[in-house]
Order: structure tokens, then C-alpha cells, then sequence
């Protein structure tokens, strides 16, 4: 829906009246804010007991309705009088009383087959899903052997059996009275149905969350199985169940989904579970959105008072003007990230902020822009009319130079792209600088090389000198650096080209082209690392070579040339030394 336009005087006035009902809402939060806490001390106090009495009802039935019975089963068969027979007869009475022991055992040390008795209805249930009760139910003689090895008094393990959407806790306990002069294991599978409906009949579960998970964090009792270790509620609790520190908690947190919680845990002593409670902070927080409601008349009651001093604090709307008076000041100190903010009023004020907004932005792309061009870009730019630039060019004599860094491509292919970046820009850095030092002008990067522009009569030997300057900076690098392996070849030729802009009218790129920067490129591509060319045209108008030394090299010949070019090595002349001075005889 779109807001009606209000001119400036209208939007003073009801700016002003806004100003006036601050003080109900700074009131109301703060009512809302002391209702937040009391509901968030009551839920959290619900949720800590709910997981205690889970946890609570989980040890009891483990422990007085499955471990009570099974250890008096244990210690009738581990009667020493006892035969295999009568030991038999006592596992299968013991489990027909026993609702939730669907399979009870004993396993004797170095023995080949266990003493396996199962529940009939359970086993029923196991074969008409098609599954052999005997070997879901087995307790794995391995299982019992680490079981006698490690001496524990009880082990407890829990597992899942898909196919029967069934969860069995393993209890193992060891007989003191051998059986055929060897240790014997008596073990028990437990239905853990129980637990599964005492969880999912809570009647918590009708405003929050009851989840069991294991250490891992996945949860238990649950055909799905589900990953919550993303979950700060399950992360804690899991970093303590790791330490085993059993320690109740509440807390306040966000799901995976944003979804803002709160939430606790508590950890039975059964088994190496935690029990988590949980409830949205929108469903534990539900009477301050009725007081929100109340509050909301109440502003309207406000309202009307507010208009009397609505002229008094009219005045305060000026505020704008000077946010906009204070970007401008920034822009011209070369702040080109200055806005005018918190100006968002439909009015012309706010027209105005917005159009100053956007010439900061256009700005700031202009003097970006800038970076990416040569200096003979920029120079045509100011030198054009207000049409802007046009195509075309002018013959124009400079100096051209090539300089390709050697070893590049190995050193990019041998290292994270972030470094070959870095690295690539840190001696484009360097070369740039001497260019600029020498009264060159960087006409463009291709790839790891570049390309430079001499003018004015001495571009010879300015040229000349860089080259020989870039080839130092790039000794003292290697010696800094052995491990990158990058050298430069530098080709450098003068002459007659055409200069301008070029390309189409959409895009197009101001340069230099023509025989002389082909052979710029060319002699580049021939110089080989540390190596500087330079062609018999910029030898020729080296007038002065103090300081250069020049090693005429054998004719090379050149694509597009019909004959052999006479070229130059450059290297950096070595001071004479001075006379010796000897005795007059």
C-alpha cells in the first residue's frame, strides 16, 4: 500500500505529534519488558521440571519395573545347585512375568551358542514382519565376552530395529557361580515401548517439545532418528552428557531455522540419554501479546494529548536539514561513504535526501572508475566536449614498453588463488610506481603483463631507465622471495602510432596501436628473464647513455617483418673504476 505524499508543513505537525507519544511506548515496553522476564522465569521453571519428572519417570520404571525383577531372575539362576535345565525353566517363568523383557539369556564364556529364551508375543510380532526373533533378539557373544573383559557390574546399550519400528535396550549382568567351570553373562532385552509412550503422552507435548537424544545427538525412541546436534539446546546438553556432568539447565536460544526458544534438559541415570523440553518464545510468551493489544489503545488515548504540544516540538523536525548539511560537508572532505541517514519522511525533504544519496553514489562509482583507466584515458575525458569522447584517433610518437613477469605460470598453479592475487598485485604495485616515477603511463594490465606509454623527447631514454629500474626492484624481490621464481623480460620500441579511442560506442577503450607496439611485444616475448630489448629506433635516440649499457645482439627476425631487426641488450652500466696512483721513481 502506498502512503499518501504530505507536504513539509503537514509532515512538521505530524512528526511532532509522534515526538509527543514516545514516552507511553518507552512505558509500555518497559512493561512488557518486566512481563517478558516473570513468563520467562515460569517457563523456564516449567520446562526444567517437565524434563526432571521425565527423566525421573524414565530411572523409575528402569529401575524398580525392569532391574528389580531381573536381578532376582539373576540371582535365582546363578544358584550353584542349578542345572542347565532348571536354569531354563527359571528364564522362562521369569520372562512370562515380566510384560516389557522380551528376551532373556546366558551367555558362557568360550561357548559356541547362547541360552536364548524370547517373549511368544513379541517373537509373533518379529515373525509375522518376516524377521527371526532368535537372531534379532541374541545378545552377539562378542557383546558379553568385552562385556566379562572390561568387569563392569552392568552395561546398558540401546539399539533400533527398523523393519519392526521397535527400540530394545541390552542389559547385561554377570553371574558369579560359573557354568561348566567358565564365566557366564545373563542378559535381558527390554521393550522400550514404555519409555517411547510415556514421552509421547505428556501433556507437555500440547505447548512444547519433549525430545530424548543419545551422545550424538541424534534422537532415540524415534523411527526418524534425527540429527538435532545442530541445535544449541542439544549441543550443550551433548558437551555435558560427553563429561558425564548430569547438570539441569535452562536456557534461551535460536533454532537452526531462527526460530527464537527457550528450552532444558536433564539426563537420566538409566541410560546416556538427555531429555529435552522445549517451547517457542511466541507460544511461552503469549499474554504480552494481549498486552501489546491494550497498550495500542492506550496510545490512542495519548494521541490526543500529544496534539496540544505538537507545535512546541514542530521545531525539532529541522533536524533533517542539518543531516544533510553534515554528508555534504563529508562528501567534500573526499568522504564519498557519507549518507543522509534516518531521513526517510515522503516530502520533499526526503526527496532531496534521497537525490543527494544517490550523487554520493555516483560519485563515488566516477572516482572508482577512474582507477581502472590509463592517464590518457583521463586526459581525452577532460579534454572532450559535452558530447563526451568520439572514435577515432591521431598519429602520436612514443615510447612503448612491455615488461611479462617470467615463471608465472607455475607459480599459479602451485598456489591458493588468493596469494597469486596478492602476490600478482604487489609487483604490478611496484611496476606502477617506477612507470609514474619515469613519466610513463600504465596503458593496461593483460593477464601477468603490462603495458606502458612514453611521451615528450625524452622518452627514450625515460623508457630506457624504467625498464632498467622494474629489472632492479625485481632482483631485490627474488632475493626476498626464492621460493616465488618470478623474473621480468622487458621489450621496449619507439615510433609513429595511433593514438585515441577505439572500440564501439557502447564501450569503447583509449589506446595505442600499430607497428611499433606489435614490436614492443614481440621483443618482450623474445627477452628472456632479467633480460631487457630494446629496438635499434630507441638505441638511435638515446642521445645520452650514461648510465646504460648496450650489447648490440644477432638480428632477430619477427612475425610481420620481412627482414632481421637490429636490437639491443640494456643493462645498467657498472661505474669505471677509479686510477690507481703510482710512486714517482
Amino acid at each position: 500500500m502506498t502512503l499518501p505524499r504530505l507536504n513539509l508543513r503537514n509532515k512538521l505537525l505530524l512528526f511532532a505529534i509522534v515526538i509527543a507519544i514516545i514516552p507511553l511506548l518507552i512505558a509500555g515496553q518497559s512493561l512488557i519488558r518486566i512481563a517478558r522476564d516473570e513468563m520467562k522465569s515460569s517457563a523456564n521453571d516449567q520446562l526444567v521440571t517437565t524434563a526432571r519428572q521425565v527423566t525421573d519417570e524414565i530411572d523409575d520404571i528402569f529401575e524398580h519395573a525392569w532391574m528389580a525383577p531381573l536381578i532376582l531372575v539373576r540371582n535365582a539362576v546363578d544358584e550353584q545347585g542349578l542345572g542347565i535345565q532348571e536354569k531354563i525353566s527359571l528364564l522362562t517363568h521369569g520372562i512370562a512375568d515380566l510384560k516389557d523383557i522380551v528376551a532373556l539369556q546366558i551367555t558362557i564364556e568360550g561357548g559356541k551358542l547362547p541360552l536364548v529364551v524370547t517373549q511368544d508375543a513379541f517373537a509373533n510380532d518379529l515373525l509375522a514382519k518376516g524377521l527371526a526373533p532368535v537372531t534379532i533378539l541374541r545378545t552377539p557373544p562378542e557383546d558379553a565376552a568385552a562385556f566379562l573383559k572390561k568387569g563392569d557390574w552392568r552395561a546398558v546399550t540401546v539399539s533400533y530395529i527398523p523393519e519392526a519400528d521397535k527400540w530394545l535396550a541390552t542389559v547385561m549382568l554377570p553371574l558369579q557361580s560359573p557354568i561348566a567351570n567358565a564365566r557366564a553373562v545373563f542378559s535381558a532385552r527390554i521393550d522400550l515401548g514404555r519409555i517411547r509412550g510415556l514421552v509421547a503422552g505428556h501433556p507437555f507435548q500440547r505447548t512444547g517439545t519433549i525430545t530424548l537424544i543419545d551422545a550424538t545427538g541424534h534422537t532415540v525412541l524415534d523411527s526418524k532418528q534425527a540429527d538435532l546436534s545442530a541445535s544449541p539446546l542439544a549441543r550443550d546438553a551433548m558437551g555435558l552428557l560427553a563429561v558425564s556432568a548430569p547438570v539441569t539447565s535452562a536456557e534461551t536460544y535460536d533454532r537452526p531455522d531462527g526460530t527464537p526458544m527457550l528450552g532444558a534438559f536433564s539426563f537420566p541415570q538409566s541410560f546416556r540419554w538427555a531429555a529435552l523440553t522445549e517451547k517457542t518464545e511466541a507460544n511461552a510468551y503469549f499474554a504480552v501479546g494481549q498486552m501489546i493489544r491494550s497498550l495500542g489503545l492506550w496510545l490512542a488515548v495519548g494521541l490526543a494529548a500529544a496534539a496540544i504540544g505538537a507545535l512546541v516540538f514542530a521545531f525539532r523536525i529541522s533536524r533533517p536539514i542539518l543531516r544533510i548539511g553534515e554528508a555534504a560537508t563529508e562528501v567534500g572532505k573526499g568522504n564519498f561513504r557519507a549518507r543522509v541517514d534516518g531521513v526517510t519522511s515522503r516530502d520533499e525533504i526526503g526527496d532531496l535526501a534521497g537525490r543527494i544519496n544517490t550523487m554520493i553514489v555516483q560519485i563515488n562509482e566516477r572516482f572508482q572508475l577512474a582507477k581502472f583507466v590509463s592517464g590518457g584515458t583521463m586526459a581525452a575525458i577532460q579534454k572532450s566536449d559535452s558530447d563526451g569522447v568520439k572514435l577515432g584517433g591521431e598519429r602520436r610518437e612514443v615510447a612503448i614498453l612491455f615488461a611479462d613477469i617470467r615463471g608465472y605460470t607455475a607459480f599459479s598453479e602451485s598456489r591458493d588463488p588468493a596469494m597469486v592475487v596478492d602476490v600478482l598485485n604487489y609487483y604490478f604495485q611496484r611496476m606502477a610506481d617506477i612507470v609514474s616515477t619515469h613519466h610513463g603511463d600504465i596503458d593496461k594490465y593483460v593477464g601477468d603483463q603490462i603495458m606502458a606509454i612514453f611521451h615528450g623527447a625524452d622518452m627514450a631514454r625515460d623508457s630506457t631507465a624504467c625498464a632498467l629500474a622494474i629489472q632492479d626492484v625485481m632482483i631485490e624481490l627474488a632475493a626476498e622471495h626464492d621460493e616465488w621464481k618470478l623474473d621480468i623480460g622487458i621489450g621496449v620500441d619507439m615510433g609513429e602510432v595511433i593514438m585515441g579511442a577505439m572500440g564501439a560506442k557502447q564501450r569503447m577503450d583509449y589506446t595505442v596501436v600499430g607497428d611499433h607496439v606489435n614490436l614492443a611485444a614481440r621483443l618482450c616475448s623474445y627477452a628472456k628473464a632479467r633480460q631487457t630489448i630494446i629496438s635499434d629506433s630507441v638505441a638511435t635516440h638515446l642521445a645520452d647513455r650514461s648510465g646504460f649499457d648496450l650489447a648490440a645482439m644477432d638480428p632477430i627476425k619477427v612475425k610481420g617483418k620481412t627482414g632481421e631487426l637490429k636490437v639491443f641488450s640494456v643493462t645498467r652500466a657498472v661505474p669505471a673504476a677509479p686510477p690507481v696512483a703510482t710512486a714517482a721513481e
